[in-house]
């Protein structure tokens, strides 16, 4: 038996990147694609973090019993409207954009490809953490002065001792949340000999050399504070101003994971007291205090860069890939949500 797939890219996830991958599933299925207009999203309730308008999906649906999609929503009203539809795939570790009780009440299943960012966001966390230690964000902004100001002689032969900074090594790295993602960052971390302490009430597991503590223990005793945990209601604003003054004085905070993690006013604070000596930010409330952050020369502030690589796309892909042929030869996914 031969499935069909409708394949949705968007604005982050191209077609042209699921045409790369997605022809490994084989003669069993066959593919059509279609992009949804990244502008086009129209209020819509029970999914959120969407591009493009399920109106538009649902023109495109014909006999497809399978939809992929990475960022188009999938409404309640698109699957009564598509009773053929049998799977949704979502190349994202959280399907946000699928209604899930929909989806689950008309016996639909969900997958979805969880930790296919945990390398790419333990990498730009790493990075960020040389970076903050090294002072290259203000070396940087104190070279791109002198040009703005017509300058064009450089002699950098002794200039780097305006910049003498810290080796990350023998400092300690506290992990707040110790998931796929903070497990990663703890190994990069002990290979660059940084002691790291963690908390987590979830965690089951270990590493060698890893050390468990409690919350505010961790933020005394770490130089670098970093959030992997999961946004919940539980842990909206969990580093909030009690956060930050429990921290070690002159230590630096990094967030990669979550904006509602962040109560941005306690951490602006923070920074302009030295309480806090820089921070790197990859994730901002949307009409936050982030205008702010950008201008800050000990503020590391990038646009949700953690899983934007070609390989997390592809990881995410051949996940899907995976479960899909499992599907298709009646054996149970590795990976679903619904």
């Amino acid at each position: 038996m031969q499935h069909s797939i409708l394949a949705v890219g968007d604005s982050y996830l191209s077609t042209d990147d699921m045409a790369r991958i997605l022809p490994e599933l084989g003669d069993g299925f066959r593919v059509s694609y279609r992009t949804v207009d990244a502008d086009d999203r129209p209020p819509l309730e029970h999914v959120r973090e969407y591009q493009g308008s399920p109106t538009a999906v649902s023109g495109w649906l014909h006999d497809e019993d399978v939809l992929l999609v990475h960022a188009a929503p999938v409404t309640a009203e698109l699957l009564d409207a598509h009773p053929g539809v049998r799977v949704v795939a979502c190349a994202r570790g959280g399907a946000v954009n699928v209604d899930l009780a929909a989806a689950r009440a008309r016996g639909v299943l969900v997958l979805n490809t969880p930790a296919k960012n945990a390398e790419s966001v333990a990498d730009l966390t790493m990075a960020a953490i040389h970076q903050l230690f090294r002072g290259v964000h203000p070396a940087n902004a104190w070279l791109q002065a002198r040009a703005r100001a017509g300058e064009t002689h450089l002699d950098s032969t002794f200039v780097g001792g305006e910049w003498i900074a810290r080796e990350p090594r023998g400092f300690t790295l506290g992990l707040v949340g110790y998931g796929a993602i903070g497990t990663r960052i703890a190994r990069q971390a002990l290979a660059y000999g940084m002691p790291v302490l963690v908390h987590d009430p979830y965690a089951t597991t270990t590493d060698d050399g890893v050390a468990f503590t409690d919350r505010d223990s961790l933020l005394a005793r770490s130089d670098v504070v970093s959030l992997h945990a999961k946004a919940t209601e539980e842990t909206r604003h969990l580093a909030d101003a009690h956060f930050f003054a429990a921290m070690k004085p002159g230590a630096f905070f990094i967030n990669t994971a979550r904006e509602s993690l962040l109560d941005e006013d306690a951490l602006l604070d923070a920074l302009l007291a030295g309480r806090v000596a820089g921070a790197a930010l990859d994730v901002c409330e949307p009409d936050g205090r982030w205008p702010e952050f950008a201008l800050m020369p000990q503020v590391i502030l990038t646009p949700h860069l953690g899983g934007a690589t070609v390989q997390t796309q592809e990881r995410s892909l051949r996940m899907l890939v995976g479960d899909l042929i499992r599907w298709a030869a009646g054996e149970d996914p590795l990976r679903r949500v619904a």
